[in-house]
C-alpha cells in the first residue's frame, strides 16, 4: 500500500512508520510488502514517499534496518538468539522499489517548480483522456503534471543504476527481497505500455517493451549485486492490454513468459491502472467486479504459462491483487487456482491480523466473517452525537458536497477515486497511534485532513509533526489576515 506517511519531499522509516509496520508484524502475514519506496528522490509522485538514501552508509541504513526488523519480529531491535527460537516463522519482508517517471506531480515530485519529469517519451499524464473529462479535468492535469522530457540513453542507464541501488539498500538492511513496480503508470510500466512510449530506438513499446525492466532485472541479479536467495519481484498491469480484444491480453501473457524464461523472477503480482484509468484504487463495487474478473483471468493464464518455463530456477509464483476484500472471494481465488498467492490491502487496514483471524473463523467455523465486502462513504457513520465534533464535519462535508453539486465542473476521476485511499491513510495513521479504526469519519474529511493537514502524519508524543502543524497553521492565518485585506 501506499502509506502516504513520510515529511513532504520523502524520508528514510520515521518512527510512525515502523510503529505501523508492528502492527502487522504479529499478524501471522507470509510476506509484507512496503509501499512505494521511491529511487529518484526527484520523482516522487505525492511527496510524502520513502526514499533510497543517495549514499549507504551504516547511518543511513540505521532506519531501514530497524524497518526491517519490525517487519520480521515487531521490534526495531532484532531478538536474542535465545528468544529467536520460540518466534517461529516470520513474514518475508520486501521493499517494494519504484520510479514515478512522468507520473510525479509539480511542487511534490522533488524536483522545482515546473520542471519536467524525466519519461519514456514526451507523452504527459492524461493525454490519451484529453478533451473527455472537462475543463476542471485539463486544468488540474495542465497544473500539476508537466510534459515530460524523453529520456536520453544515459538517463535510463541512470535509473537502472537507482533500481539497483534500491535492491541493494534493502539487502544490506536486512530486508528479504525486493519487488520492482512495473505497474500503475510508474516509469517502468511506461516503457511497456504504448500509450506513452513513442520511441523508435531499442527501448521502443512495439519492438521491444520490456526491454527497460529486463535491464533492472538483469541489473540487480548481476554476480554480487544482491545474495543469491534474495527475493525479486515484479509488479505488473494486466489493464494496460485489455479493452481492446484478446490481441492485448495475448500481448501481456507473452511478457509473463517471457519474464518466467529470464529465471531471475520469484513473484509476479498482477494489478492494474494508472493515474490516467485508477483502477487499482477505484473501489465502486459496479466497477470493481468486472475489473477483478478480468485480473482473476489473466493471473489463472500467467500461472499455466509460468508452470512451463524451464529454467534453473523455480518459475514465479503468481500473486493476485486487487478486489479481494470477502472470505468467499478469497476462498474462490484459491479454490479454483486463479493464483497462488492473495495480495490483500485495505482488509490489512481494518485488520491487521487478518491472517490470525481468518484462521481463527475458519475453525470455529463462522460463516457471516467477512462475508460482505467493507463499506465507506463520503460522510462517514452517523456520529452518536449531533454536538460532537464529528457531527459539525459532517455537516461541513455535506454543505461541500451541495456547493460542489451546483458547480459546471466534474471531480477529475484520479481525485474522486483516490478519496477511499485518502480514507485508508488516515486510518493508517491511527493504527501506528495504536487508535481504533474510526467509521465515522468520511472519505471527504479524509481527503481534506490528506491534503490540507500539513503534516504527512500526526503528531506523536516525541513531538515529531508538530512542527508540520505550527507552520501549516501559521500560513493559514498569514493568508487569511491577506485575503481579509483584499476583500
Amino acid at each position: 500500500m501506499y502509506e502516504h506517511f513520510a515529511p513532504l519531499w520523502g524520508s528514510p522509516p520515521h518512527s510512525g512508520i515502523l510503529a505501523l509496520y508492528a502492527r502487522w508484524a504479529a499478524g501471522d502475514w507470509g510476506m509484507v510488502i512496503t509501499g512505494n519506496v521511491q529511487v529518484a528522490k526527484d520523482h516522487l509522485p505525492l511527496g510524502r514517499d520513502m526514499i533510497v538514501p543517495d549514499v549507504l552508509t551504516d547511518e543511513t541504513l540505521a532506519p531501514w534496518r530497524a524497518l526491517a526488523n519490525v517487519m520480521h519480529f515487531g521490534s526495531p531491535e532484532p531478538p536474542a538468539p535465545a528468544d529467536a527460537k520460540g518466534l517461529g516463522k516470520t513474514p518475508l519482508a520486501i521493499v517494494q522499489i519504484s520510479h514515478g517517471g512522468r507520473q510525479t506531480m509539480n511542487f511534490f515530485s522533488g524536483r522545482p517548480l515546473f520542471a519536467p519529469p524525466l519519461a519514456p517519451s514526451a507523452v504527459p499524464v492524461g493525454a490519451s483522456h484529453k478533451g473527455k473529462e472537462g475543463w476542471l479535468s485539463a486544468f488540474v492535469h495542465s497544473l500539476m503534471l508537466q510534459v515530460p522530457k524523453e529520456m536520453s540513453l544515459t538517463d535510463i542507464q541512470r535509473a537502472v543504476g537507482q533500481f539497483v541501488h534500491g535492491a541493494q539498500m534493502a539487502a544490506r538492511s536486512g530486508f528479504d527481497g525486493v519487488e520492482v513496480h512495473a505497474a500503475h503508470g510508474y516509469l517502468i510500466s511506461q516503457f511497456i505500455s504504448p500509450k506513452s512510449n513513442r520511441r523508435t530506438d531499442e527501448y521502443s513499446a512495439e519492438r521491444d517493451p520490456l526491454h527497460f525492466l529486463r535491464d533492472v532485472v538483469f541489473a540487480i541479479r548481476a554476480p554480487g549485486v544482491v545474495p543469491n536467495d534474495f527475493v525479486v519481484g515484479v509488479k505488473l498491469n494486466s489493464a494496460d492490454y485489455v479493452g481492446d480484444g484478446s490481441t492485448k491480453e495475448n500481448r501481456a501473457l507473452e511478457h509473463v513468459r517471457e519474464i518466467g524464461e529470464w529465471g531471475l523472477v520469484d513473484f509476479i503480482e498482477v494489478s492494474g491502472g494508472d493515474y490516467e484509468d485508477p483502477q487499482f484504487i477505484d473501489t465502486v463495487e459496479n466497477f470493481k467486479s468486472p475489473r477483478q474478473v478480468i485480473f482473476e483471468s489473466f493471473a489463472e493464464k500467467s500461472m499455466s504459462i509460468l508452470a512451463s518455463t524451464a529454467t534453473n530456477r523455480p518459475p514465479p509464483v503468481v500473486v493476485l491483487t486487487g478486489g479481494l476484500n470477502t472470505l468467499p472471494r478469497m476462498t474462490s481465488v484459491l479454490a479454483h487456482d486463479h493464483a497462488h498467492l492473495l495480495g490483500i490491502a485495505r482488509l490489512s487496514v481494518l485488520h491487521p491480523e487478518l491472517p490470525k483471524e481468518l484462521s481463527s473463523a475458519i475453525k470455529s467455523g463462522t460463516p457471516a466473517f467477512m462475508s460482505d465486502p467493507p463499506s465507506v462513504s463520503e460522510l462517514g457513520q452517523r456520529p452518536r452525537s449531533l454536538l460532537s465534533v464529528r457531527a459539525v464535519e459532517r455537516l461541513l462535508c455535506y454543505i461541500l458536497i451541495l456547493v460542489w453539486s451546483v458547480v459546471p465542473a466534474s471531480i477529475p476521476r484520479i481525485i474522486g477515486a483516490s478519496a477511499s485511499v485518502n480514507w485508508y491513510n488516515i486510518m493508517l495513521r491511527r493504527i501506528a497511534r495504536g487508535q481504533d479504526i474510526d467509521y465515522t469519519m468520511g472519505t471527504i474529511g479524509a481527503t481534506l485532513r490528506c491534503y490540507l493537514g500539513g503534516t504527512p502524519y500526526a503528531p506523536q508524543e516525541s513531538g515529531e509533526g508538530w512542527t508540520w502543524w505550527a507552520a501549516v497553521a501559521m500560513v493559514g492565518v498569514v493568508l487569511g489576515i491577506g485575503l481579509g485585506q483584499v476583500v
